[in-house]
């Protein structure tokens, strides 16, 4: 990692990203380096035009500081994560859920146990897994914004809101899951579906 600074090479051990994960952007434009960050599955750029807040120079691949905001980098991690993407659904709220996890096997129990968005009816009615499972949940997330539904809850004495939850019909979060997958040719392992008749709810767009 030549021409980092040691406080750099500090700061990348802290956050567990590996040498090969690093990438020298020097003398490229934002939207250059983006470009190239993809499709070499590079997690930060270096070399780049410091932030306006704090003058760091190590940058997600979307630009964003990861030295200011950690969770721009965690979230980085995450969204080129390998794992489970999986729909699931509440009859009482109804409500659909998209969600990415690695042990799909258990998630049904926890969002029930936590009574997430306030129901403990949730059923995982189908779960698709790939080495791009992080990118196509971000991604099935972002087409199906206009049907967001979000639940003020209360959660371990906390009052909070549900996210990734929608006012749609399964077979339309579906749609949306596939045309993520679809897009981009991900590789998929295992596909998984269960019984659906039920939680074919209303469509309401956000307003």
């Amino acid at each position: 990692m030549a021409g980092l600074t040691s406080e750099q090479i500090r700061f990348l051990k802290e956050q567990k990203v590996e040498p090969k994960y690093v990438f020298d952007a020097n003398g490229l434009s934002k939207s250059e380096y983006r470009v190239i960050m993809k499709e070499l599955n590079k997690l930060v750029a270096y070399n780049v035009t410091p932030c306006q807040k704090e003058g760091h120079t190590l940058r997600t691949r979307s630009g964003h500081c990861c030295q200011c905001d950690t969770a721009k980098l965690g979230f980085q991690k995450r969204n080129d994560s390998g794992g489970i993407v999986y729909i699931a659904g509440t009859l009482t709220g109804e409500l659909v859920k998209i969600g990415f996890s690695k042990a799909v096997e258990v998630r049904a129990e926890s969002l029930n146990r936590t009574k997430y968005a306030g129901f403990n009816d949730w059923k995982v009615l189908y779960a698709l897994k790939s080495k791009n499972a992080g990118r196509i949940e971000t991604k099935a997330n972002s087409l199906l914004h206009e049907y967001a539904f979000s639940v003020d809850y209360k959660h371990d004495g906390h009052w909070q809101d549900s996210y990734e939850t929608y006012h749609c019909a399964y077979s339309k979060a579906k749609e949306f899951v596939e045309k993520a997958f679809q897009s981009e040719n991900y590789e998929i392992e295992i596909e998984k579906n269960s019984p659906t008749e039920k939680y074919e709810f209303r469509n309401l767009k956000k307003l």
